[in-house]
């Protein structure tokens, strides 16, 4: 089932879809530069570079999305029970499967070929902590699962065990058990030294963006609306504000909700809150590019890998590799939603669905949401 089809209340459907397109396309073009760079240096040629903003707002928008699907459709379930499991259920349904599948593509290129997609070694304790959602050093010390833009997921797998617990509790309570949770671990992973790495990556600021998009969905819900005036001056300021905070020198050093919240949810909130895109093939062919989103955020490294390989070895310009690596990853993705992810998730939600239905609102939300 696509999340239009899930999220059948509301105008915003077609618009968060497509912005959840967006926020994959964001991450794609900036792996796929840096393929070209690789080609690039193997055959002596040069680039161009793309240091107008951090591409990772991607994911920053991810986050925003995630927090604003997930309390929008259990907004009305807090302190129910039967709410939190069959939530958790839901959630690893959609995550889990596509995700340990790549991860074993990825698991199986290094033992093949190591040096051609991944060179950093092998350790059981990675291997395990990469499919169990925990962050654990790589051999060169960085703290990258198997798949590396697996990293994202560490921290959606957080939000969604905090979100789950608050949803034993009674809708105020939960919340603000989410709100002290998240401060006290971001807190913490300030005060704590380096090497409790674990701490450090769980407490990073942008955990807040999840909160961020919670609030934005309780606007959604009180009848906050926007008009197509301030919905682009807020997707202009967004971006403009984006590569503003990308340019100032201190960019390092300030917090990621600063500098990827803020213009995340701003942008977000533009989308959610404006009026619906018009209905064209345009429009539904943005869409389907957001059902297929999470396929597209798991599956272009190989694409883009394999594809530049290929490119290279045909003689294609780096141009022409650039662009045909962003087109075969979108191709490729569609192709992996339509074939395998969709079937595959409707299976494996009528396996595991409980045999007493438990009356919760579906969450089959995107990628991450990612």
């Amino acid at each position: 089932m696509s999340q239009a089809e899930v999220l059948g209340r509301g105008n915003y459907v077609v618009n968060v879809q497509i912005l959840r397109f967006f926020a994959a396309f964001l991450v794609v073009f900036a792996h796929a530069h840096a393929e070209v760079l690789n080609v690039a240096a193997r055959s002596g040629g040069t680039f161009g570079g793309i240091g107008l903003l951090d591409w990772g707002l991607g994911v920053d928008i991810f986050f925003v999305i995630s927090g604003f699907i997930m309390y929008f459709m259990m907004h009305d379930r807090f302190g129910r029970a039967g709410a939190p499991m069959d939530f958790l259920r839901r959630r690893l349904v959609r995550i889990v499967p596509l995700y340990w599948i790549f991860s074993t593509l990825m698991l199986a290129s290094i033992l093949a070929a190591g040096s051609l997609i991944n060179n950093n070694g092998l350790d059981l304790r990675h291997i395990i902590a990469s499919y169990a959602f925990i962050p654990f050093p790589r051999a060169d010390g960085e703290l990258f699962p198997l798949l590396s833009l697996g990293w994202t997921l560490n921290y959606e797998m957080l939000f969604y065990a905090v979100f789950a617990l608050a949803l034993c509790l009674r809708r105020s309570v939960g919340i603000a058990v989410m709100l002290v949770l998240f401060a006290i671990l971001c807190t913490t992973a300030v005060l704590v030294p380096d090497q409790m790495w674990l701490i450090k990556f769980w407490g990073n600021g942008m955990i807040g963006e999840f909160l961020l998009g919670i609030g934005l969905a309780a606007l959604y819900l009180k009848g906050y609306r926007l008009p197509l005036g301030v919905m682009l001056a807020m997707i202009v300021a967004g971006l403009a504000l984006a590569i503003w905070l990308y340019q100032i020198s201190a960019y390092e050093h300030v917090t990621r909700l600063i500098t990827g919240g803020i213009p995340a949810i701003l942008i977000t909130a533009a989308v959610v809150l404006g009026p619906s895109a018009p209905g064209s093939r345009v429009t539904r062919a943005l869409a389907l590019g957001g059902d297929a989103s999470y396929a597209l955020y798991l599956s272009h490294p190989f694409a883009l890998k394999i594809f530049g390989v290929v490119a290279a070895k045909l003689g294609l310009p780096l141009i022409g590799i650039f662009a045909g690596g962003l087109v075969v990853s979108i191709i490729g993705s569609i192709a992996v939603h339509l074939l395998l992810e969709k079937p595959m998730g409707a299976w494996l939600s009528r396996l595991t669905k409980p045999k007493v239905p438990v009356q919760v609102a579906s969450a089959t939300v995107g990628i991450s949401d990612r």
